[in-house]
């Protein structure tokens, strides 16, 4: 065997040996500020390659750190996801209003933006605005507010629970739990999940006297310090 052709196979063993060795992997530790850590686990392991036969990728955290070994080019893609992600979160402030179906078969100003929505959604003949609020919190707040005169007989107590809130560059999403309630007349209560400066039409019941319908919508607004 000529020196050329060892020379060819020891470099093709080698080339195998890399191969079959995988992709290098480095190790970086994150400083998480101000996301818990399983949420930035739930973020980050799309790009952890676990099940990578050669070179598994792999996380673990330790209080306020998450510790990836992955490939430079995912460890990459996972500062910048946290950098998007890891922020401080904001006062979520929200904006209710109290419908009176067939309050008026007028247009009510003040209900303009979603009185067209309101018209999709239910048949009634008009709309009016009987009472609005606006409420802040921070995630994980309970809120309660009175509007109208006082219960039990011609108000509402408005309550709202801000679940989650998660920002995506300029904007965001919230989850809530929002209803109203009059302790004469009955209550309803629902979650949902609406993007910043959404308007949602939440429920409706006879919470009115009388039997009357009463609609409540809730809009989102992100308060950032």
């Amino acid at each position: 065997m000529t020196f050329r052709t060892l020379t060819a196979l020891a470099a093709l063993g080698v080339a195998l040996a890399a191969c079959s060795r995988g992709p290098d992997l480095d190790t970086r530790t994150f400083e998480l500020r101000h996301m818990a850590a399983h949420t930035a686990e739930a973020l980050i392991d799309p790009y952890v390659w676990g099940d990578r036969t050669d070179a598994p990728g792999s996380y673990s955290t330790t209080g306020n750190t998450i510790t990836v070994r992955e490939t430079p080019d995912n460890l990459a893609k996972i500062a910048r996801v946290l950098e998007e992600f890891d922020r401080p979160k904001p006062t979520v402030r929200l904006h209710f209003q109290l419908i009176q179906a067939d309050g008026s078969s007028r247009p009510d100003p003040a209900i303009a933006e979603v009185e067209t929505e309101l018209r999709k959604l239910f048949r009634y003949s008009g709309y009016a605005l009987v009472a609005e609020a606006v409420v802040g919190g921070m995630e994980g707040s309970n809120i309660e507010q009175v509007v109208g005169d006082a219960p039990p007989e011609d108000g509402w107590i408005i309550t709202a629970g801000i679940g989650e809130v998660r920002m995506s560059g300029d904007s965001g999403w919230v989850t809530m739990r929002v209803g109203v309630r009059n302790p004469m007349r009955g209550a309803f209560e629902t979650r949902v999940n609406a993007r910043e400066g959404q308007t949602l039409v939440v429920g409706n019941a006879q919470l009115m006297q009388g039997g009357g319908t009463l609609i409540l919508t809730v809009r989102p607004e992100f308060v950032t310090n």
